[in-house]
């Protein structure tokens, strides 16, 4: 009596995950489906299907971390500079104000030490130069003159009311 022999069919390799995952998205499965194979019928589908654009990779955590922490630098380091800059003006024109010297300064800015390159403009210090003078004598006799003023301005603005 013959035997008959049962042929099972071959295996097939094991695709990676992503190539099974675009099979199933495309509708290409391979499973059976009320007994017969999809991968069958799909044959000349899968062959027209073209690939599906790869997704753009994103930067790793310490990548943005860096580019961030650079854009803030970038950012901070001279606001940090035109800021001290600034204040230096303030305490330069309060002690000019309060000076008891013949010649006061009127007007300054702070400017870098050395402004020849980026560099030496964020790291080589400040000083202050004074722009304008005038005598002391002239400045209390402009200091009057506004307050004067000041004045008249406030008693017409009291007679109209």
């Amino acid at each position: 009596m013959p035997t008959a022999t049962r042929s099972f069919p071959a295996t097939q390799p094991i695709d990676p995950p992503t190539s099974s995952r675009t099979r199933v998205l495309a509708g290409l499965d391979s499973t059976p489906t009320r007994g017969r194979p999809r991968a069958a019928e799909a044959a000349p589908a899968r062959q027209a299907a073209t690939p599906a654009p790869a997704a753009p990779e994103r930067l790793p955590g310490w990548a943005r971390g860096v580019v961030i922490g650079g854009v803030l630098l970038a950012i901070g380091m001279p606001a940090c500079v035109l800021l001290s800059r600034s204040m230096l003006e303030q305490e330069a024109m309060m002690e000019q104000s309060s000076s008891q010297a013949a010649m006061v300064c009127t007007a300054g800015e702070g400017r870098a030490l050395d402004s020849s390159s980026v560099i030496g403009w964020l790291f080589g210090g400040s000083y202050f130069h004074c722009g304008d003078w005038e005598t002391r004598e002239a400045r209390q006799q402009r200091d009057r003159d506004r307050d004067q003023a000041n004045f008249l301005a406030r008693e017409r603005a009291r007679q109209q009311y």
